[in-house]
């Protein structure tokens, strides 16, 4: 039987009329009680007795032995339904992807962008979880020094970049208290892993499923999803959500480098009616310059993220706002707007950007005025196709199709009509294992 709310299950009474039977004492008792019992919700004090004189009441603690739990579908006791102590999880997402760019600095190759995760995770007392989360990437492998043709990235000009082989190791201590277990505090460590600064990255936001191109303001975004040294705590109450980590600005040079705290993050989400997410962010960050000599940058972000249901089909969005300032100078937008629905084993997705970048960032040196901002837009279209799915294995193959804007003082070195295209198969795994 499934109810969307709990039910006490009506039964005959075990007493002799005009006995009627008392829960809290466990007996027939005399005068002033129901003799015709009605199936009503969880608060009612209406019993559902048992045999041999037991009764059942919903809103109070189980009459079944220990081991045991009353089955309202069954009307009697069933055995308790083993809950998993520890657990170990794998998460793949691997693309093989043709990326064509156009224009002067347009260009084609064959890449394989991806990430894995692995989770481990153990429930050291009914209210205490332990979770370590390892996130490893072959794109050095895979992508290698010249990245993935992407026009307009500034991070790795005209170019997504490769990931470290390990991007990510996580600690994760979870505590819960409170009435009705309704509070949660988590601590966390990590010689590198991700601070509290923007929205969930864009390689796990459900929104990007299926698209294989990074956002273009990914670094004003969502940037700091593998900083190093990385200490934290969230507080969670409700469907509020509250974190603050403090972490070090510095580059990465090594897997796992430990550093001094000189920079901090806060930030903070809010679900609402479980299918809409906002949330917002500030970070303070020492990065160094090229000198060595670091400088205080200032990252703000916000968003809103929902997501809808229907039979056979589901919609996911996001929509992000992201700032960054370097020192004093002039702050830089960026905003990003994307989407994917699914129907049956047919995605289409597609995401709309502009964002400011100085032509200093794209090595753009015979611009005039090379570190004012410049707007510069985004459009990609793209399908995906669902090929195979068994025992959590996925096997998908798609394309997109990006329309890039840039102004006309960058015309020389992009073209008059800059654009993308890629083609690509992709690899989803998802499973593990769990001991009780």
């Amino acid at each position: 039987m499934s109810l969307s709310h709990p039910m006490v299950i009506a039964a005959a009474t075990p007493c002799e009329p005009p006995k009627h039977w008392d829960p809290n004492m466990g007996m027939c008792m005399t005068g002033g009680a129901k003799t015709q019992m009605k199936a009503t919700a969880a608060g009612s004090a209406d019993p559902v007795p048992l045999a041999e004189g037991m009764v059942a009441n919903r809103s109070s603690s189980s009459p079944c032995p220990s081991g045991q739990r009353w089955d309202p579908g069954m009307n009697m006791c069933a055995p308790n339904e083993a809950v998993p102590k520890t657990s170990l999880r794998l998460h793949l997402n691997q693309f093989a992807i043709y990326s064509n760019t156009t224009g002067p600095r347009g260009r084609s190759r064959t890449t394989g962008p991806g990430t894995w995760m692995l989770t481990y995770g153990n429930d050291i007392t009914p209210k205490n979880h332990l979770s370590v989360d390892v996130m490893a990437s072959p794109e050095p492998w895979t992508v290698g020094g010249r990245g993935t043709p992407q026009l307009l990235q500034t991070e790795h000009i005209d170019n997504m970049h490769a990931h470290d082989t390990i991007m990510a190791l996580e600690f994760r201590d979870a505590v819960v208290f409170g009435p009705g277990d309704g509070q949660k505090l988590t601590f966390l460590f990590a010689p590198r892993g991700q601070a509290a600064s923007g929205p969930v990255p864009f390689m796990h936001r459900e929104s990007a499923e299926g698209n294989p191109d990074a956002p273009l303001g990914h670094a004003l975004q969502d940037g700091f999803h593998d900083a190093s040294t990385v200490v934290g705590v969230e507080y969670q109450v409700a469907h509020t959500t509250f974190e603050v980590t403090g972490f070090s600005g510095k580059g990465i040079t090594r897997p796992f480098p430990i550093h001094r705290l000189d920079s901090y993050g806060v930030r903070v989400n809010r679900d609402i009616r479980d299918h809409v997410r906002v949330g917002a962010s500030f970070a303070d960050v020492l990065v160094p310059d090229d000198a060595g000599v670091g400088e205080h940058n200032q990252f703000v972000a916000a968003w809103l993220t929902t997501s809808h249901g229907s039979p056979g089909a589901t919609l996911k969005t996001s929509f992000i706002w992201g700032e960054t300032r370097a020192g004093h100078d002039a702050f830089h937008s960026s905003f990003l707007a994307e989407a994917v629905y699914q129907q049956g084993k047919n995605s289409f997705y597609g995401r709309a950007e502009t964002l400011q970048v100085t032509p200093n960032q794209l090595e753009l040196l015979a611009v005039s005025r090379a570190d004012d901002a410049r707007w510069v837009e985004a459009f990609t279209l793209g399908y995906e196709r669902t090929f195979f799915t068994r025992n959590g294995l996925s096997v998908f193959g798609g394309g997109s199709y990006t329309k890039d804007l840039v102004p006309s003082s960058f015309r020389p070195a992009y073209g008059p009509d800059p654009a993308g295209a890629k083609l690509y198969m992709r690899i989803r795994y998802m499973g593990g294992m769990e001991w009780f």
